[in-house]
Formats: C-alpha cells, sequence, structure tokens
C-alpha cells in the first residue's frame, strides 16, 4: 500500500506526462475473476513501449480521475473500467505506438482496451482500434503513389496499343 505521499508524488508526475504524451492508452490489464498479463508479459510489455519513447504506467483510479479533472475529455469515466487500469503514454509517434500496443494485445488476451486521448480528445475504444489498425505510413504512401499513376499507365497501354494497330 502506497502512503499518501507517494500518491501525491505519483499524481504530479501523471499530471505532469499526461498533457504532453501525444497519445495516452486507457488498457486493462487485469480483470476480475480472469487472469491478468503474468509479470513476464508486462515486462515484455514495458520493453516494447521504451523502445517506441512511451512508457506504461500503472496507477489507481482516484489519481487518473484526479489527474484528467478539468481537461474535458469528453466521454472518459475511469471508474466505469473494470479491473485493474494502466495507462500507456507517451511516444513519438502515435500511431506506430498504438499499432504496437494493439498488436501485443492480439497476442496477449489479457490486455483490454478502454480508448485514448489524443490530440487532447478522448477516443472511445472502437476510435482508437480504428486508429490502431490503420496501414502504416510507409503502405499509406504507396498506395497514394499507385493510384496517382494509375491514370498515366492506364493512358500508356491504350496509345500503345493504339500504336500497334495503326503499324
Amino acid at each position: 500500500m502506497k502512503s499518501k505521499a507517494q500518491k501525491s508524488e505519483e499524481l504530479v508526475k501523471l499530471k505532469k506526462k499526461l498533457p504532453e504524451s501525444k497519445l495516452s492508452v486507457f488498457t486493462s490489464f487485469s480483470k476480475s475473476g480472469e487472469k491478468g498479463l503474468s509479470v513476464a508479459q508486462m515486462t515484455e510489455l514495458k520493453r516494447l513501449l521504451r523502445s517506441l519513447g512511451a512508457e506504461y504506467f500503472v496507477t489507481k483510479k482516484t489519481l487518473i480521475d484526479l489527474a484528467t479533472k478539468g481537461k474535458n475529455y469528453d466521454g472518459l469515466d475511469v471508474y466505469s473500467m473494470d479491473g485493474s487500469v494502466g495507462m500507456v503514454l507517451g511516444g513519438d509517434d502515435p500511431y506506430l505506438v498504438a499499432k504496437k500496443v494493439y498488436e501485443f494485445s492480439r497476442k496477449n488476451q489479457s490486455l483490454h482496451f478502454w480508448g485514448a486521448v489524443m490530440d487532447g480528445k478522448f477516443l472511445g475504444k472502437d476510435g482508437f482500434l480504428e486508429i490502431a489498425k490503420m496501414p502504416s505510413k510507409e503502405v499509406l504512401i504507396g498506395r497514394l503513389l499507385g493510384m496517382l499513376t494509375y491514370p498515366m499507365r492506364g493512358l500508356a497501354v491504350v496509345l500503345s496499343e493504339i500504336a500497334k494497330q495503326k503499324s
């Protein structure tokens, strides 16, 4: 059990990190009546996040509620989240962090999502999952490039066929 001083120190840390992070994901790593993440799985998750410039922060729901009060995160209700709550904070690339955490949860069924705060707005579970399932930046650029060059390639094929017919 943490002392009052430790809790107030944690609250200050959370109030500082929450506005600074580009992405904050609310997760549950252990629901009542279910087996949660093992120590090895939790360590693996923390290492993964550390490599992305993020961290996994576990604290009491009351402290999370106090840290998010007055931030106007519409739809965020920490007390409705079942089980032990953890938060993914930070990350240089929020889309990459979301994708990696989602991939980790697919391998470890004990990790559940409640939503995320991105750009100062709360996204529910569905909104977060939509971001996490998006293709990578490189894939999107490749698709865009393909769509831009398709009409030119089509025109080139048509002109080539016309030239073959005339000769």
